[in-house]
């Protein structure tokens, strides 16, 4: 069998993003899964920074990153120096970030904080993060918000509030309790990952992740903003494939 390699228009990727929140500054984008942030790779146009500026002129600087298959709040400013001071937000840690996801299990406590340091390991050809005491420092607070059951698996729905903003460290550190973040093809089985992006979405893979897409949202960014000293609270509806209904029957409720 010859391997063909994929471009851009053999990838499905959601282009429905919405304007949360915008003035003369900066916009707070609601960024649908899956949607790459920045252009790159095969992405050239399939992106959201491409496709907020094939709807309007002038500067955009994404200012907060998210995984393609992330969906919810990501910043955008409107001039370098909005993006300067957005960008001094987020590294001096003042922007509150609150996240929902779907586990599969549960994590150790109904409530707690993640804290395992973060390195990074090769797997085929990716780097992925791992449990290293030499690493970057990394704290992750979570609450259990529901449980339920689909057959045998255990699925728990947490609220998410990073402490740290290292790449990967939500999905890293339940995937190191033992509870990865459902559809999160890479930290559950990275083989799986690998026939993703050579092959696209298959269905036998539903067996493997339990969903279509990682179930990841970044619900809400809370800040003060910049230029008028005012705080904002920007919020995203977490989506339907979150709920009970989509994953399962719900047994237990917190």
């Amino acid at each position: 069998m010859v391997f063909v390699p994929r471009t851009e228009a053999d990838y499905d990727v959601a282009l429905n993003y919405r304007i949360l929140f915008e003035d003369e500054w900066m916009l707070a984008v609601e960024k649908p899964a899956p949607l790459p942030v920045h252009p790159g790779g095969r992405f050239l146009t399939k992106n959201l920074l491409s496709l907020l500026k094939q709807d309007r002129a002038g500067y955009l600087s994404i200012i907060n990153r998210l995984d393609s298959e992330t969906s919810g709040v990501v910043l955008a400013a409107k001039t370098s120096a909005m993006a300067g001071e957005l960008g001094k937000l987020f590294e001096f840690r003042r922007v509150q970030k609150d996240y929902e996801a779907v586990l599969l299990g549960a994590p150790p406590e109904s409530a707690g904080c993640l804290t395992f340091p973060l390195g990074f390991r090769q797997v085929e050809r990716f780097r992925l993060r791992c449990e290293d005491p030499a690493g970057e420092s990394a704290s992750t607070a979570y609450e259990t918000r529901q449980t339920w059951k689909d057959g045998q698996q255990t699925y728990t729905r947490v609220r998410v509030r990073p402490e740290t903003g290292r790449m990967h460290q939500i999905r890293a550190h339940f995937a190191l309790a033992g509870c990865p973040v459902a559809g999160d093809k890479i930290y559950i089985d990275p083989a799986v990952y690998t026939r993703y992006i050579e092959q696209g979405w298959q269905e036998d893979m539903l067996a493997v992740t339990r969903a279509r897409r990682l179930l990841l949202h970044a619900a809400r960014l809370v800040f003060i903003h910049p230029m008028t000293g005012v705080e904002l609270s920007v919020v995203s509806e977490v989506p339907g494939e979150f709920s009970e209904e989509s994953q399962g029957q719900k047994v237990t409720k917190s």
